[in-house]
């Protein structure tokens, strides 16, 4: 069995102990349905029925269930919503209208089943037929959710199922390519600019278009393969996982669903650019390593990007639950082994090329790459998701000890990035924490000398003095200088890092001159600094980020000056 529907298996069981009689998947912790949980959750089942043939009849009998149990909440909009968000604090619920969600999967669950035991599916044709967009659904195009059903719509009507003019379809998908979606940049434009629903929305599009669709949006859905695929290899890290974006990016179902598009890619490219079809193979293989990673073994398969258990809640944002997301990620992979994804080995993933990536306006972020190394730089963080600055650090397929997204103190609104603080007293004074002020930019993010490089100038708002970056990634690391022009006093380095994942063992700190390791199993990486180090302060406990718990490092500098060097490696 190959690695994709191995790991597609092992998540769809492990979630089977929750799974009802009458085909609702309940979340784990929760203990009730939550949001889309039941559709995508019969769709994978589908889809192991399909590939595991006499094997599969359990699958296809839960697939069978699954279906009839979706297909009653969307038919019947009377019904209550179903939980959608958790206070975490205090585990308060509250559900609103996801109904949009479910249609993809119905449909193809439908298909399927159609094709594995067509007397069990007696009149959920009128079923299909009978659901009324206007009642059922919560939103309406260019909404990222309204992709969504309109995937599946499109594969009713591809069926002869519905009741609405292939006129009305095409106005709907006409929608997307008024403002919200510029193929020029390979981008669709959610509110706060996330890299999770911009590919979110393109794959529902791209499904479309791979389903058949020839209207007058053919030409604009072609050059949008081009342009986002073109987009989404570049906002890849080096471990699989998106560069952290506004909301979403440490959800696994971002995992899924680029095994699903970078797959529908390597297909749709195959003749026409078998190079750019190679290296979408190559990207569905980082993410499947990633989701790999993210198994928790013997518990349900987790909906974000490390194993604490799901009570722990860490990683989970306001919307996330097991019951919903996990199967999410799980039917992202689905869809992906219908697409022919198979089998791919981390030795078989080739090193990332040298590479830089700068989006201006309206991101104003930038990620370089080189082998195992990828760095992402945001000049415009979201509030309340991650801070300014170098929120990302990678370091290659396969690996927990990553410095991926900004870590958060926990009760607090403060977010913490890899990067420069300034002290007006030597010591451990207080600080001025670059990362956490709002900053303009002085010009455009630019290129470095090398392939992979960036240089980076703002001002803090308020401030007297300049900020500077330039990063160059190399084969021996990631090199960077941080400035402030113009403040000329004692400099501190943070350092967040994952100390806990999850995974049994917790990450640790070693001081040596010069320098800092942090071990994490048998991994380690390297933090080196090119000027004499007052003290090291390692604050283990207390920050949390969507990789885990989490520690700080103070790296407190002995001499006055208005800068800091340093160099990230892998020690092995």
């Amino acid at each position: 069995m190959n690695q994709a529907l191995q790991t597609l298996k092992e998540g769809v069981d492990s979630l089977a102990p929750w799974l009802q009689p009458d085909g609702e998947l309940f979340d784990p912790v929760l203990f009730e349905p939550t949001q889309y949980g039941t559709p995508y959750y019969a769709f994978s089942n589908a889809v192991l029925a399909r590939e595991l043939g006499a094997e599969g009849e359990v699958y296809r009998e839960r697939a069978l269930r699954g279906l009839r149990a979706a297909l009653t909440y969307v038919l019947h909009p009377e019904l209550p919503p179903r939980t959608s968000s958790m206070l975490r604090e205090t585990g308060e619920v509250r559900g609103m209208n996801h109904r949009d969600f479910f249609w993809p999967a119905i449909l193809k669950t439908y298909r399927l089943l159609k094709g594995l035991c067509p007397d069990d599916l007696v009149g959920l044709d009128e079923s299909i037929a009978a659901v009324r967009v206007e009642l059922s659904f919560a939103q309406r195009p260019p909404s990222n959710w309204a992709a969504v059903w309109l995937s599946g719509e499109w594969l009713r009507y591809y069926e002869g199922f519905s009741p609405y003019t292939r006129d009305q379809i095409d106005a709907w998908l006409g929608a997307y390519f008024g403002n919200h979606v510029r193929v020029d940049l390979g981008l669709y434009m959610e509110p706060g600019l996330p890299n999770s629903y911009d590919l979110f929305t393109r794959y529902h599009l791209a499904d479309i278009l791979l389903n058949g669709y020839d209207g007058p949006w053919t030409n604009e859905l072609e050059s949008l393969m081009e342009t986002g695929l073109r987009r989404s290899l570049s906002v890849q890290l080096s471990d699989g996982s998106l560069a952290s974006a506004h909301r979403s990016t440490g959800q696994t179902w971002t995992l899924g669903v680029q095994c699903a598009y970078f797959s529908m890619a390597a297909g749709f490219f195959e003749d026409r650019d078998p190079r750019l079809a190679a290296q979408a193979a190559q990207a569905a293989g980082r993410a499947l390593s990633a989701m790999r990673r993210f198994q928790r073994p013997g518990a349900p398969f987790s909906p974000v990007e490390n194993v604490l258990p799901p009570s722990f809640r860490v990683g989970y944002e306001l919307y996330t639950a097991d019951g919903h997301y996990s199967s999410l990620a799980l039917g992202f992979l689905a869809a992906a082994v219908l697409r022919g994804f198979g089998n791919i080995e981390p030795a078989d993933l080739a090193p990332r090329a040298p590479a830089t990536y700068i989006e201006h306006d309206p991101t104003f972020r930038a990620i370089a790459h080189n082998g195992p190394y990828s760095l992402h730089f945001t000049a415009a963080p979201a509030e309340h998701y991650d801070a300014f600055g170098i929120v990302d650090v990678s370091f290659g397929p396969g690996r927990y000890l990553q410095l991926v997204s900004s870590a958060r103190a926990t009760n607090t609104d403060r977010f913490y990035n890899l990067g420069i603080a300034h002290r007006e007293q030597p010591g451990r004074s207080s600080l001025a924490i670059v990362g956490q002020a709002n900053h303009d930019l002085l010009e455009p993010i630019a290129t470095g000398p090398g392939p992979a490089a960036l240089r980076v100038r703002t001002r803090p708002r308020g401030a007297q003095f300049i900020y500077e970056m330039a990063t160059h990634l190399e084969v021996d690391g990631v090199h960077i200088s941080e400035r402030l022009v113009g403040s000329h006093g004692y400099k501190t380095l943070l350092v967040p890092y994952v100390r806990d994942a999850g995974t049994g063992e917790t990450t640790r700190v070693m001081v040596e001159p010069g320098a800092v390791r942090l071990g994490l199993g048998v991994e380690e990486i390297r933090i080196a600094f090119d000027q004499p180090v007052e003290h090291i302060l390692d604050l283990p406990y207390g920050y949390e980020n969507r990789r885990g718990l989490c520690g700080l490092l103070r790296v407190d500098f002995l001499e006055p000056t208005d800068g800091v060097s340093y160099k990230l490696s892998i020690d092995r």
